[in-house]
């Protein structure tokens, strides 16, 4: 097995814990869905969130074929994967028919959720720029921001239900984009 494929092994197996959380959590909302009111903000999220980890599983896949197995490597690897997990677990709600909104309970917890879905690209950055020495234009960071950051910071203060779905629904569309660019 080379350094690499260890490597992957490890960071897909997290990240596919949280892809396998989230497909859970939709059946359970799909179990529920007479019971309890799903709104627009979960499926969304879910959304973006494997859109996101796409994103970066193909990232690593480009780019990490010359990984050091390290501590600092898999340290990286953790921080980068471990948001997915934290929020495909948090985003939805242990006893969903008492629930009653889901949009209200995606509200309740959105800043946690918004924190974390920006861990990943900023870990994976300083990592980058850690293990390879690369450095990034100030195109390329200006693009990163628009595209990962600007949505969840301005989500991250707004507690508006439709700047919520519209914001979630850009950012999905937008990491999308950026992976077929």
């Amino acid at each position: 097995m080379s350094a690499f494929e260890f490597y992957f092994s490890f960071f897909g197996l997290i990240l596919g814990i949280a892809v396998a959380n989230v497909a859970i959590g939709f059946g359970r909302l799909w179990r529920a869905r007479g019971q309890v009111r799903v709104g627009a903000c979960l499926p969304l999220l879910g959304v973006w969130l494997l859109c996101h980890a796409v994103l970066n599983w193909s990232s690593a896949w480009h780019s990490l074929q010359a990984v050091p197995v390290s501590p600092t490597s898999l340290f990286i690897g953790l921080f980068v994967s471990l948001p997915y997990v934290l929020v495909s677990t948090v985003m939805f709600p242990e006893d969903a028919e008492r629930a009653g909104s889901l949009d209200d309970f995606y509200l309740s917890h959105s800043r946690l959720v918004m924190g974390a879905m920006m861990v990943p690209t900023l870990v994976g950055m300083i990592g980058y720029v850690a293990l390879f020495g690369r450095h990034y234009s100030p195109a390329s960071l200006v693009e990163t921001f628009l595209v990962v950051f600007l949505v969840p910071l301005v989500l991250f203060f707004w507690r508006n239900l439709w700047a919520h779905r519209i914001g979630l629904a850009l950012s999905a569309l937008l990491v999308v984009w950026w992976m077929y660019r």
